[in-house]
């Protein structure tokens, strides 16, 4: 059974694509633009949306005879077209509109390009570097932290005379982001923000002191360091001067560099400033191009029309590479299955309502196959409870089979052109010294259909074939395309499309998801959904050091904010325990306690890590060296030199 590969794969994707049952363009978290959209309030689970077409592409690419590639014939480096001076990118991306306020969900990486800035970013060792932070102190008892803040930053001054940056600056940017301190927050982190502290105070102008909610170590290496989800510092005199709707639509930072042109849905163009306290730019002007689909970005690089673009491994591998360049982050996204709506906890783990019991939960109302209820409702749902195997028990074990269908080479072989590497467990990287194998899904849909068909079948089947290899176990699975590396007009719809395709082939009647994330992340938000979805949530980075805690957005501690959809009171205790650790081998032993049990429990089975990484001709660009990151695929732009 199951013995051409290749064509196995073949029929998968066929089968996704053809169980597709919604298109439109989706909105990473991690976008590389600002985002215009207000997250709706969290709701239901969304039903998929009409199909709508996806954008246009910002430019066409021309045609060029002379370097149009055929199978088997290694792309050349063209004769760049674009302007003397400047150096244009095309980014996996929409540039959405201008967008100056965190809690308008401002971009992630307004840091990363040099626009914005924030307190701290990281070493090549993984040691903290000092950016708009001077020094921290944290409080013997763990409880509260003091940040001094560098003196005589100034604010870009396109717009007017801001002044220069100060710890009221820093505070009120925090706090706009938290949705702790301001519930009608959307930024990107707003739930992990509150999960980790509460008020931002400034003491003085240089220092800036706040109380841990929830003391985790990494604080200044992840949420504010540029190499991680952290927030940018933006002018509190702008916002008290020209007003909300101003800085909603005009950036005011203190990067490198400053906006020049911002053309929504298009491009914007970065001018370089002088005498910077950190960094000098060399080159003066930079233009980012939003271009979501993948071959088009590809095509712009083939004909000279860009400099430098984000490639999918598929495309990259049929540039010359001695005459194209890679550079990168390093952070390889961990693309992944995350089983959402296991909700087993049963209180607020912290909050205003800490302690206090959690509302109805909607993903338990039907029986769902890897779905394992919890409390009272599960006697409810367990029609075969006198065998002594719980509802939860038997969703772990449809989990283990779903993971055991996949196959994880012939994914990396077929759609990374074997550039990527498999994931086994999400937020754990198989090349890791500390990686033990025995944590290794095998691919093996036989187990898998043979373990489905152990359990008593008393779960809704939906439209499941009974006719197929599970008989009267069949039942209807999705599984939703994660916004990461451009959503599901990506690579991330097309592992959607294999997953889809492996789980048909075990007898799993399965849909592929691939609406608006602007419409499936309120499901997350609000604790509704019950797709299994491809993501890296959070953590997903093949850069991401061991050690640094894991679970947080696992957890109830996040509530009101962004979720992978589930919740466990295991993963809250491990999380707390990472987070805690007095030191890195501590933390790493607790680590290792959570990939135990993650994997035990299959409820982020792995897939595969795609390479996210950016090309440059060389015959424009002289090099753009980026920093190691584990929350973004491009940055350090101001180290971008031209030929």
């Amino acid at each position: 059974m199951f013995k051409d590969k290749n064509w196995k794969i073949l029929t998968g994707l066929l089968v996704g694509g053809l169980m597709l049952v919604a298109i439109a363009c989706s909105s990473d978290d991690a976008d590389d633009s600002s985002s215009s959209a207000s997250a709706p309030a969290p709701t239901a689970a969304a039903a998929a949306p009409a199909a709508t077409a996806a954008p246009a592409p910002t430019k066409a690419p021309a045609k060029d005879d002379d370097h149009d590639h055929e199978d088997g014939e290694m792309i050349h480096a063209p004769d760049p077209t674009t302007p003397a001076g400047v150096a244009v990118i095309a980014t996996n991306g929409v540039i959405n509109d201008e967008n100056g306020l965190n809690s308008a969900q401002s971009g992630d990486n307004l840091k990363n390009v040099g626009l914005t800035e924030t307190l701290f970013a990281r070493a090549e060792d993984d040691s903290t570097v000092m950016w708009l932070a001077e020094s921290f102190e944290i409080s013997d008892d763990l409880s509260s932290a003091t940040v001094k803040i560098k003196s005589g930053v100034s604010w870009q001054d396109h717009h007017g005379d801001f002044g220069n940056v100060t710890a009221e600056d820093v505070a009120w940017s925090m706090n706009n982001a938290n949705s702790a301190t301001n519930p009608e927050s959307i930024h990107g982190q707003a739930g992990d923000f509150a999960g980790l502290w509460g008020e931002w105070t400034a003491v003085d102008d240089s220092t800036v002191t706040f109380e841990f909610t929830n003391y985790d170590s990494t604080w200044k290496d992840d949420y504010a360091n540029a190499s991680g989800q952290a927030f940018s510092v933006f002018s509190k005199k702008a916002y008290d001067e020209k007003g909300e709707d101003f800085v909603r639509d005009n950036i005011i930072g203190s990067g490198v560099y400053q906006v020049d042109e911002w053309i929504s849905g298009e491009s914007y163009t970065m001018k370089a400033r002088p005498n910077h306290h950190m960094f000098s730019a060399k080159t003066d002007t930079i233009k980012i191009v939003g271009v979501k689909e993948p071959t088009t970005r590809a095509a712009l690089l083939r004909t000279g029309e860009v400099d430098m673009a984000h490639l999918e491994p598929k495309d990259a591998a049929k540039f010359d590479m001695d005459e194209f360049t890679q550079t990168s982050t390093s952070a390889a996204v961990q693309l992944g299955v995350f089983f959402s709506g296991n909700l087993w906890e049963d209180t607020y783990a912290g909050g205003e309502n800490k302690g206090q019991p959690l509302p109805t939960k909607a993903t338990f109302v039907h029986d769902l196959a890897w779905i394992g209820t919890t409390g009272d409702r599960a006697s409810k749902h367990d029609k075969n409870a006198d065998d002594g195997v719980s509802d939860a028990d038997q969703a772990k074990a449809v989990r283990r089979a779903m993971a055991m269908a996949i196959d994880r080479d012939l994914v990396n072989e077929q759609l990374l052109s074997g550039l990527g590497s498999p994931v086994h467990v999400e937020y754990f990287s198989a090349s890791h010294p500390n990686w033990d194998s025995k944590y290794e899904y095998p691919y093996d849909p036989d187990a898998a259909i043979a373990l489905i068909k152990a359990q008593d079948a008393d779960w809704v089947t939906g439209s499941g074939d009974k006719s197929g290899v599970l008989g009267d176990h069949a039942f209807e699975a999705s599984v939703y395309a994660g916004p990461e590396l451009g959503g599901g007009a990506s690579i991330t719809g097309e592992v959607a499309d294999a997953v889809a395709g492996f789980w048909s082939d075990i007898g799993i009647s399965t849909f592929s998801l691939k609406f608006s994330y602007q419409t499936f992340r309120p499901t997350v938000v609000g604790r509704s959904n019950t797709h299994p979805w491809i993501t890296s949530c959070d953590k997903g980075r093949e850069s991401n050091p061991w050690h640094f805690p894991k679970g947080l957005v696992q957890t109830t501690l996040t509530r009101g904010g962004f979720s992978c959809g589930f919740e466990s009171p295991v993963i809250l205790d491990l999380y707390n325990k990472m987070a805690k650790a007095p030191d890195s081998a501590s933390a790493t032993d607790a680590a290792n306690e959570y990939l135990a049990y993650v994997y035990d429990q299959s409820l982020q089975p792995g897939v595969v890590a795609v390479p996210d990484a950016y090309y440059f001709n060389n015959k424009k660009i002289k090099s753009a060296k980026m920093d190691k990151a584990a929350a973004a695929s491009i940055n350090s732009l101001w180290n971008l030199e031209l030929q």
